[in-house]
């Protein structure tokens, strides 16, 4: 047989599946994570207007990686699981930033809260997914995150503005104290409902 018929096991091979990380909602997900590191950039050289810009994109971002992976169907394991952790790394991020801003109207119990609830819920989260059980978000879960943007958002407004109207100010502590109590409800909702599994789990163990 002539050498330049001979197949070759290179160029004969069926070309490899892409990876199924790098789709839509996954990159903009990643995205947010630099959207993240450029907020509290901002927020350190005290750049209010471009940080209350960074963190709105942010915001959105998020809720476009959610419509297209349903819209595309390319909801990942992977995917479901960086989601929420890089929201919660910019939302814990930016209430650690502001609490170290006098005035602000956040406070280091309010971010302690938030921080802690959210490690722990990303943790069950790891554990019951892992084990193959549903873990998604609850209405509670939904609306604490909206409010905790809105309250980031709002706080980052009147830094911004300098001078804001007394309105202003009274709207982003009401945003700020209904966003930790959300926080707080929404994990202690999660953890009453995962208390079954939980049991189920450590049963199995012994």
């Amino acid at each position: 047989m002539p050498a330049e018929n001979i197949p070759s096991p290179v160029l004969d091979a069926p070309p490899r599946p892409a990876g199924t990380f790098w789709n839509v909602p996954n990159s903009l997900t990643v995205s947010r994570m630099g959207l993240a590191v450029l907020v509290f950039a901002a927020i350190s050289l005290e750049w209010y207007g471009w940080a209350f810009g960074l963190f709105v994109a942010a915001a959105v971002s998020d809720a476009l990686d959610g419509y297209f992976a349903r819209l595309l169907d390319q909801d990942t394991p992977l995917g479901r699981q960086l989601d929420p952790l890089i929201d919660k790394v910019i939302v814990s991020g930016a209430y650690i930033y502001l609490a170290a801003i006098p005035g602000t109207g956040v406070y280091p119990w309010m971010v302690t809260a938030i921080v802690v609830r959210e490690l722990l819920i990303q943790g069950l989260r790891s554990l019951l997914e892992g084990q193959g059980q549903a873990f998604g978000a609850k209405t509670a879960g939904k609306l604490k995150t909206l409010f905790q943007c809105l309250s980031v958002s709002a706080v980052l407004l009147v830094l911004w503005h300098g001078s804001p109207p007394q309105g202003l100010t009274i709207l982003r502590d009401a945003l700020t104290w209904t966003a930790v109590a959300l926080t707080i409800y929404s994990g202690a909702a999660y953890l009453w409902g995962a208390g079954p599994a939980l049991r189920s789990e450590a049963a199995r163990r012994r």
